[in-house]
């Protein structure tokens, strides 16, 4: 009897430490996924300031944002309801920045483009393994580029920016697959067919479906408010033989391509990037800029004033919600870009100013998403893809410079501001890497070329028969 006793007595404690065990590993894992949650769909706090290497940065939101998470069983659900879009935020400060650099010649360095910092990890996009691409090396770079040396070296340069390019889009992914509405600022609602390796001739095909389309006169909102839009199109549908798209890249600093950039017959340029006292690097002549409406609206970047945007074709673009009317888009834009637009037209109606068309974004971001087997930011592209696409509707031949990251690769952000972060090059807000990843499959050019010189060759889209 005393061991029939024992052993029931053994039975119930090992049953008891075994169910004890049991609930201590549902409570582990709940919690971890509670932690999860949190860490992939923190949102921001009141604006606050940063201040790095003696620059100062305002994050500016057009609501405080706040995020409710309701708890039920063991599930975490957010209400979506009550998160905005995080906008594109973060510009310098006018008053903090300091002057000169060591190619500013004593006049005052311009505002850096739309850069896009990420305070206290929001949103937060983990990168799982550790970067593969050297910044600031000379390690990859050649003095004679027919050698054997340099053929070599330029192979694995590329092996490693193909490898990062990976590496990034892999990290990337895994968060966008866990399916967290606060990775979703712009209700993109997208179900993609089966991913399949597109050729060059297929890219360059799906791209020339991307019309060049732009607000017109006779669009609503617009008509109804009198705003005065150009009624012929952006360059008048002008064509050119060759095009140079000119990024902003830090990599151009030294380059001396501006002799180069200048002999093509149209020269598109971003945002506030200067030519003065750069020529050496990156050219003195502008057909075109593309801005994004930071650059348009914010006081400092002096759009209406600057001589920076006079006499020139300018683009404008600024995103909607991925389903949203022009209407929609107008009482809700990123940037206040309409009232800046209207003043513009109303004190020069012969100016070639155009409001890109907010669906073009997501067009081109669905070009990007269906050619990589992953799950892309649902953000829209750069103003360097726009760039891009709209030089490969215009022109027969199109070359990037320093889009596809050379040998120069480098930290700094863009050539005429000091600032550094390698999140310029591979993406903070953009899908940059797939981005990227795109142009050099479609480049046709020798690797020498993309990566020792630092730009790819493009052929116009009236080079393919779709």
């Amino acid at each position: 009897m005393k061991t029939a006793a024992m052993s029931v007595w053994i039975f119930i404690n090992l049953l008891c430490f075994g169910m004890c065990g049991y609930l201590y590993l549902i409570w582990s894992q709940y919690w971890m996924s509670i932690e999860r949650q949190r860490l992939f769909s923190r949102t921001p706090g009141p604006p606050h300031k940063n201040s790095i290497a003696g620059i100062s940065f305002q994050e500016t939101f057009s609501e405080n944002i706040q995020t409710n998470i309701a708890i039920h069983g063991n599930s975490s659900i957010l209400n979506a309801d009550s998160i905005r879009k995080i906008r594109r935020s973060v510009a310098l400060k006018a008053s903090q920045i300091s002057q000169g650099s060591n190619r500013s010649n004593g006049s005052q360095m311009r505002f850096a483009n739309n850069i896009v910092l990420k305070s206290h990890g929001s949103p937060r996009f983990p990168n799982i393994h550790t970067p593969v691409l050297e910044f600031d090396s000379d390690k990859y770079s050649c003095e004679d580029y027919t050698t054997p040396e340099c053929e070599s070296k330029t192979i694995e340069f590329k092996e490693l920016l193909l490898k990062e390019f990976h590496r990034v889009l892999m990290s990337e992914s895994k968060v966008f697959t866990s399916g967290l509405e606060s990775q979703n600022p712009y209700n993109v609602k997208y179900q993609r067919s089966a991913v399949k390796q597109f050729s060059r001739e297929e890219i360059l095909c799906a791209l020339l479906k991307v019309r060049v389309k732009t607000v017109t006169s006779k669009d609503q909102p617009f008509a109804r408010l009198g705003f005065k839009i150009p009624k012929y199109p952006i360059l008048k549908n002008k064509r050119f033989n060759s095009c140079a798209v000119v990024t902003s890249a830090g990599a151009l600093l030294g380059s001396r391509l501006g002799e180069f950039i200048d002999s093509h017959d149209m020269i598109l340029r971003f945002n506030n990037a200067p030519t003065e006292n750069y020529t050496e690097d990156v050219g003195s002549r502008t057909t075109m800029r593309i801005l994004n409406s930071q650059v348009a609206t914010k006081p400092e970047y002096r759009f209406l004033d600057d001589p920076l945007y006079k006499n020139i074709s300018i683009l404008i673009w600024d995103p909607s919600n991925y389903s949203a009317s022009l209407e929609d888009w107008y009482r809700d834009p990123d940037f206040p870009v309409f009232s800046v637009y209207k003043k513009l037209l109303e004190r020069n109606n012969s100016v070639d100013v155009h409001l890109l068309h907010p669906q073009v974004l997501w067009d081109l971001w669905e070009v990007l998403q269906d050619s990589t087997p992953y799950r892309l930011r649902r953000n829209p592209p750069s103003s360097g893809f726009l760039g891009l696409w709209f030089s490969i509707h215009s022109c027969k031949r199109v070359r990037v410079f320093e889009y596809v990251p050379s040998v120069r690769a480098t930290r700094r952000c863009h050539y005429h501001s000091p600032i550094e972060d390698s999140g310029c090059t591979m993406g903070v807000w953009h899908p940059l890497a797939q981005e990227k990843s795109l142009a050099q499959r479609l480049s046709d050019n020798s690797d020498v070329n993309v990566f020792q010189r630092g730009f790819i060759d493009v052929p116009g889209v009236t080079s393919v028969q779709c």
